[in-house]
Parts: structure tokens; sequence; C-alpha cells
């Protein structure tokens, strides 16, 4: 398609050799039917109807149209295309001699090209000559230098390319077709009144050759669907053929998995025939990994399966399948910290918020729990038993949120300050460092404690001595230092020395 309607025979157009230009070169649209320059229809309607009647009467072909047959597919392979025509006479009559292979690559949507103009354009662009000897010629590019003469008859014949790059349609294979025709005649066009051309077909026309991966599941030894590294994955994916013809051409189904712009294969399984038959097999493949080879840094890993080697395949873009499978990380933890008052009474309790980050995208709150424990300060004798609770979630959805846990101090603790330390469990039990808070509370002075039972028994009219061990306790004092008083008309004395209440009973 050239830039402008007032030039259509330039290099952009195809008015390139070995091409030869028959036509008018300028008044664009211009299109001639049958390769005739007869069969002109200049202009165009908004009705898209402007070739309706030229078609319609044969598009100026040969009357034996119908007794040739063809077939193109375009296929990428790396950095170049695999192009393929083939031709094959189909009647019963003699074919025609000195034939040419007339063979263009074009693109789709034309947007390989730029317009100054704000009209729609056209489509199907050329982008350059399929020629003979696997060569090809674009506007200024390739070596191409003449058509294929090609002799037809009741046996298939195929001219094949496999050296054009696939810079030459940009976008690659999705926009690529292949147009061919089989013309009579010394060169490519003849133009002139009489109808030379036989057969054409273009890759987009059935049948096409299409094998697709479908199907693809990445699952966990361990039931879930994230993975922790060390963990094993099973990749499965299926291969069938979508197309119209059998596939017979190998290449393997590709394992692999991402790191950032790096694909690394895991593993490879053959692909056998496919049969486009309904209810013919297919192939399942399958995989194992071990996820201790991943990255320790990744929040998620693409799983994918492609296919690899394979021939004659004409669409690209079912060729892989990739699945996003999340990294289950090492959770991380926050300060805890003390809800209200940081002094707690004897009896009372201190409750704690403990907070987490899950790290990824795995584990929520609901999924996190919290280890806490508690120490005299700076004694690191570390110990969980008085902690209770985590039930409840507090602040949901803030960065406060977090689990509250309950810290009840037992009778036997000593006043003072005390050290608290937290760390995140993850759903997989996976923990975090510990953060540790010191002096997050302070445990109030306790009063002593008097336990009458078991009541001792004293001989009356007789001053007596009675231990005081375990009916009388402090929970910061040695029994021995304590002092004791009494106003009862009983006491005699305390003697801390030897931690005896010294009592008299009258007989009454």
């Amino acid at each position: 398609m050239s830039a402008s309607f007032g030039q259509t025979n330039t290099a952009r157009a195809g008015g390139v050799a070995p091409y030869n230009w028959a036509w008018t070169t300028g008044g664009a649209p211009d299109a001639y039917f049958g390769d005739r320059t007869d069969k002109r229809q200049s202009g165009a309607n908004s009705a898209y109807t402007t070739y309706d009647s030229l078609f319609s009467s044969g598009g100026g072909m040969h009357s034996t149209v119908n007794d040739y047959g063809m077939s193109a597919a375009v296929s990428q392979n790396g950095g170049n295309y695999d192009i393929s025509i083939s031709y094959k006479y189909k009647g019963s009559g003699t074919p025609a001699s000195n034939m040419k292979l007339y063979a263009a690559l074009v693109d789709k949507d034309c947007t390989g090209y730029s317009y100054s103009s704000g009209i729609p354009h056209g489509y199907n662009c050329w982008m350059a000559w399929l020629t003979a000897g696997d060569t090809y010629k674009s506007k200024g590019a390739g070596t191409g230098s003449a058509f294929h003469s090609v002799t037809v008859s009741s046996t298939e014949a195929t001219e094949s390319w496999s050296s054009v790059p696939t810079s030459v349609v940009p976008g690659g294979l999705n926009k690529a077709i292949v147009v061919a025709a089989l013309m009579s005649g010394n060169q490519v066009s003849v133009g002139g009144s009489s109808p030379h051309v036989y057969h054409a077909i273009d890759s987009t026309m059935g049948p096409k050759m299409d094998i697709a991966v479908s199907g693809m599941t990445v699952t966990n030894d361990q039931g879930t669907n994230s993975y922790v590294r060390g963990d094993t994955v099973t990749l499965q994916a299926d291969v069938k053929n979508t197309g119209d013809l059998d596939y017979t051409s190998g290449g393997s189904l590709e394992f692999f998995y991402k790191n950032g712009a790096t694909t690394t294969a895991i593993d490879t399984v053959s692909i056998p025939t496919l049969n486009v038959a309904p209810g013919s097999p297919f192939l399942t493949g399958t995989a194992t990994f071990d996820t201790s080879n991943l990255p320790s840094n990744v929040w998620s890993t693409n799983f994918g399966a492609r296919l690899v080697g394979i021939t004659g395949d004409m669409t690209n873009s079912n060729n892989v399948q990739e699945i996003g499978v999340n990294h289950d990380r090492v959770p991380m933890v926050k300060t805890p910290q003390v809800l209200g008052s940081d002094v707690v009474q004897r009896g009372d309790y201190v409750s704690v918020l403990a907070k987490g980050d899950p790290n990824d995208n795995v584990d929520t709150i609901d999924s996190m729990t919290f280890e806490i424990e508690v120490s005299p300060a700076g004694q690191n004798l570390w110990d969980a038993s008085i902690v209770a609770g985590g039930e409840n979630v507090l602040y949901r959805d803030s960065p406060q949120e977090g689990r509250e846990y309950i810290v009840t101090p037992t009778m036997a603790m000593s006043a003072g300050d005390y050290d608290l330390r937290s760390r995140t469990v993850d759903g997989r039990g996976q923990t975090s460092s510990w953060s540790v808070v010191s002096d997050i509370f302070e445990l109030a002075n306790g009063r002593p404690l008097i336990v009458a039972d078991p009541v001792p028994t004293v001989m009356c009219d007789l001053s007596t001595k009675v231990s005081m061990v375990g009916h009388v306790s402090d929970p910061e004092t040695p029994l021995g230092d304590l002092v004791i008083t009494s106003d009862s008309d009983n006491f005699v004395a305390w003697h801390a020395d030897t931690e005896e209440l010294e009592v008299l009973f009258p007989y009454d």
C-alpha cells in the first residue's frame, strides 16, 4: 500500500524487482482482478460493495480454477518464519504449463506502516515477495531475484522458505499472512485481458495445521495453591490438535519457570502424532519440580508449558500457557505493645497487641498467629505459660492490625519490670524473628498472703512457737525478712530468725 494515492507503484506497495508492474501508477484505490488489466475496479463506495460484482463473476480467474488445489502455511521458528506453499492438479485433463508461483508476505492490519491521512486504510499490506531459492525481496531487504517457475501435476509439490526474518512483518506471526497464486506466463505480473490465474490461496484459508497447549495446572504436594521453598510442585498441561490436519512433525512440550526475564526449562515431553479426528488421543504431559531452586526473595513465580521444535504450526498464540504461583514467604514481626496501663496489679492481667506482616500474597491476619513470651527484665528467662488469648483480631485492615493476648502474672512472680517478646507464625508454620520490648510492663508490689489452713494446735496456758511456713508468704520478701505484728491478746512475739509466731492461749 503506497503512502500516497497519487503514486501507487512505490517500493512500499511492491513495486520492486522481480515483480513486473503492469498497472497504472496513480489514483488509489485501484484494483485489478485475476492479474488482468481489463478487470479493473477503481474507487470505492461506503457500502463496502465495490468489488462484489467482479468477485461474483469469477474475478477474472481461469475457468479451470477448481481443477487446482493449493494450501499455504506460515509459522515462526525463532527469528525466522517457516513458510510453505503446496499445489497440485486435481482435474482430469492436462494442467497448464509455463507456470509461475506468485507469492507474497503481507501484514494483516498494516500497522507496520504509518499514514498521514485520517482516512481509514486498507488491510493485507504487501511486505515482501517470496522468491525462488528460499529468498525474499522487500522494499529494503532481501536478495530474491526471481519467482518460482513450477510444473503442476497430480502429485502435490511444495515450495518452502525458512530464511525470511520475522522483522519483515512487524508484530510477528499473528499479523503475517502468506498469499500465493498459480499464474501462467513468462513473468509476474502479466496483465492483459486473457485469463491466466489458475488458483489462489492465503494462509488464513483452511485446512490449517494447529496444535495448542491447554489445561495448564500447578499442584503442590502440600495441598496448597502457593509454595514454600522446598515444596515439590507438579506441572501438567495438554497438547491437542485444534486444526484441520493430522500433526506428525514431532517437537516437545517444554515445562519452564521464569525469574524476571530469564526462562529456565524444567523438563520436556515428546509430542506424538496428534490426529484431527474427533475422539483422537492427545498428549497430557507432566513434570515435577523442587522449588528449593527458586530465589528466596521473589513474591511469585510464573510456571509454564510451551511447544518447542514443532513444524508447520500456523498459530503461535496458543503455543504457551503460564500460571503465576505465589511464594509463601517467611513472615515479618512488628513491635508488640501494651493496651491500656503498663502497670499490672496482683491478680490482674495486661493486654498485649501482637502485630506482624505476612510478607507475601498468601497469608493474612486470619492465617497468622503469634508466640508471646515474658521474662523478668534483662534476664532472658522467657516463659509463655502465663500467656493466653490470641483469638481476637483488633484494628482489622489498618496499620495497627493484630491479635490480642492476655498476660496474667502469677502470685509467685516478683514485682518489677518485665520484658516481652513476640514473633509471627504464618499458616505454614514459618516463623519470623523475635521482636523484644524491654520493660514493657511493671508488676506492682504484691501484698503478703496469709493462709490459715491447716490450723495448727497448741497447749493452753503454755507459750508456744508455731512455724509460719505455708501460712504466710510474700511475692517479693522472704518469710524471715517480714515483720509480723498482731493486736490479738494471744499474740506474744514474731521470731523472724526461726520464722515462728509465738502465741499464748489461756485456758478458759
